[in-house]
């Protein structure tokens, strides 16, 4: 189709399979097109978690524990966790007077390098945030690295990417948003690039991709997924479900992780978080920064 020729390709997995177009009806229609007419490049994909979490079943969401965490409270998670101190690292550097290119690309490179696991991603808004600021941060780099320099080939400079974060969901339809979102503010990203530098940038075809794992992430090896060498953050918003609340599923996974803890029984389900946490980055270097419920500092749980 000569129509169709004229897109460039973008991934062939990201559209690998086919799916069955919905039924609208007219109102369903008129909101679509209403949507559609929105700009929505300068909208953040972090919103879908809110979306996706307005449109569950509010049992569903209950007993999943699914909890929509606003950029708000993600910032106040990240900031402390790294992004302070990076920002810090690359402010002594821009007020250093010796080898100041050479500490730059350093820094750079260590920018590129960083790895970031979310094992309870939902529809990604941990690691959107995350990347987001990344991003904004070695935009900074790239602009006192070339110094009001022009460049023809800004790709060569643009090294942080969507590989970099990882993810674990066991919602299959929130894994999905979580992968195209991080595609999408990855997009956001490279338009502001273009738009500082005056050269179109774009990452078409999409070689690479997030690191999305659709599954149980109290029953799944994390080492599989990431190896612990090469990870440097744990962060997120994992599900807390009180031990009276608990379906028999979710209880049977808690007592697989808390088989080293006597009288685990009244542990908040976000618990088996921690305690994965706890044996993945023993012996690491590796900081983690999750969200809970302050019940796991109260009562029972506190005393076990």
């Amino acid at each position: 189709n000569e129509t169709l020729d004229k897109f460039p390709y973008i991934n062939g997995g990201l559209f690998a399979e086919r799916l069955s177009i919905a039924t609208f009806d007219y109102e369903m229609r008129e909101l679509l097109l209403e949507s559609a007419s929105l700009d929505w490049g300068r909208i953040s994909p972090a919103v879908f978690g809110s979306l996706f979490q307005s449109v569950m079943d509010v049992e569903q969401r209950r007993t999943l524990g699914a909890h929509y965490t606003s950029e708000e409270n993600i910032l106040k998670v990240i900031k402390p966790l790294f992004l302070d101190n990076l920002w810090d690292e690359f402010e002594k550097i821009q007020n250093t007077k010796t080898k100041k290119e050479e500490r730059l690309e350093k820094f750079h490179n260590k920018l590129a390098s960083l790895r970031f696991l979310d094992p309870a991603c939902g529809c990604g808004n941990f690691l959107i945030i995350s990347y987001r600021e990344i991003r904004l941060l070695e935009l900074a780099v790239i602009r006192e690295q070339l110094r009001g320099q022009m460049t023809l080939d800004i790709d060569l400079w643009v090294k942080v990417d969507v590989d970099q974060f990882y993810g674990i969901e066991i919602d299959e339809f929130a894994s999905q948003i979580a992968q195209v979102a991080l595609w999408l503010i990855d997009h956001q990203m490279n338009m502001k690039v273009s738009n500082e530098f005056g050269e179109y940038f774009v990452r078409l075809p999409l070689r690479k991709q997030p690191q999305i794992v659709h599954g149980n992430a109290l029953l799944l090896d994390w080492e599989s997924i990431v190896s612990r060498k090469e990870l440097d953050y744990i962060l997120g918003n994992p599900p807390f479900v009180g031990s009276s609340l608990m379906s028999k599923e979710q209880k049977e996974d808690l007592k697989k992780v808390t088989t080293v803890i006597p009288k685990a029984g009244s542990l908040d389900f976000v618990t088996g978080w921690y305690i994965k946490s706890a044996e993945y980055i023993r012996g690491t270097e590796i900081k983690v920064g999750l969200v809970s419920t302050n019940s796991v500092v109260q009562g029972e749980q506190a005393i076990l």
